[in-house]
């Protein structure tokens, strides 16, 4: 059994991904979920973690995280996913009685990691702040850490800015040092998850018939495919399932090609864009597994099963 700790900053599209997950627990033991600023600010994705873990019924360990990048001031999204980051959905009231084991992600990460008797596998689908931190502070423990399965960057467009890709332009920084690590990543950037791995309206609407998880999953999707769709989108992508779908069904990815990637730190109109190593004669100073392609159909197919599976 695969064990996962899920480092995160929910977030809509954290939420779905979170959602495939845990519906999956013969193929990931999921075994802990930390929190980072990001999406919205630290004890707003902290509550919705708290809201998500006691929806679906986890009994996975939770712990908050660092509220603010390694150099600058944090930018978030609440732009496209709400105030709170998860509005659209009234979760139980006694969501906020899902006990946070530890407010400190970094050292929590190292000692589930450095005590188990099997590698872990690690799910990012925020800024990579606590996992940085994880890497820098103990780096022994990179023995223990089979993967790193990251949705983040991209290899064509930004979307925050012309350049970079949100969690990338959050904490490059952070997403330097990992990349760098020499821990195996499997990298689900832009040029994945908004041209190929995405819903479109009409199957985000035939979502609130799948069940209870359904309702919750459109309900919040509703939210996120608004803001999408103001902005001309007509494909709402599910940028964070990838990296938990290429964890537990890699086979529904088609192509990736392995770049050694650069990650820019300048304080200009390139911050944060992630730019692969094309030369024939590449430096090779890391070698991030890029995810390329997917099986649509099969993709979707994935995680409306995922959110049907909760009332079977």
């Amino acid at each position: 059994m695969t064990k996962v700790i899920m480092d995160c900053d929910p977030g809509i599209d954290d939420a779905i991904a979170l959602t495939v997950l845990l519906a999956h627990p013969e193929k990931a033991d999921l075994i802990g979920v930390t929190t980072v600023g990001g999406n919205v600010k630290l004890d707003y994705v902290t509550k919705n973690a708290q809201k998500l873990l006691t929806f679906l019924g986890s009994h996975a360990q939770l712990a908050s995280g660092q509220a603010t990048p390694l150099v600058k001031q944090i930018q978030t999204a609440s732009h496209v996913h709400g105030k709170t980051g998860m509005d659209g959905f009234d979760f139980p009231e006694n969501s906020a009685d899902y006990p946070i084991e530890s407010h400190n992600a970094v050292t929590y990460m190292y000692e589930k990691i450095s005590q188990s008797d099997e590698k872990i596998n690690l799910v990012a689908t925020a800024p990579l702040t606590n996992v940085a931190l994880l890497l820098k502070t103990f780096p022994e423990v990179k023995e223990n850490i089979e993967h790193i399965y990251i949705m983040g960057g991209s290899t064509l467009q930004g979307n925050i800015t012309l350049a970079a890709e949100f969690n990338a332009y959050v904490d490059p920084e952070a997403m330097d040092i990992v990349f760098n690590s020499g821990v195996p990543i499997t990298l689900s950037g832009l040029n994945l998850t908004e041209n190929k791995a995405y819903l479109t309206m009409d199957e985000i609407s035939k979502i609130k018939d799948l069940g209870h998880v359904g309702v919750m999953a459109s309900s919040i999707l509703d939210i996120y495919a608004g803001h999408e769709s103001s902005i001309g989108m007509t494909k709402i992508p599910i940028h964070d399932a990838c990296a938990v779908i290429s964890l537990i069904a890699p086979e529904l990815f088609t192509k990736s090609t392995n770049y050694s990637i650069d990650v820019s730190l300048t304080n200009d109109q390139y911050r944060g864009m992630t730019y692969p190593d094309r030369r024939v004669d590449s430096e090779k100073k890391n070698n991030i597994k890029v995810l390329e392609d997917v099986d649509r159909e099969a993709f979707v197919k994935f995680i409306f099963d995922s959110i049907q599976s909760y009332d079977k």
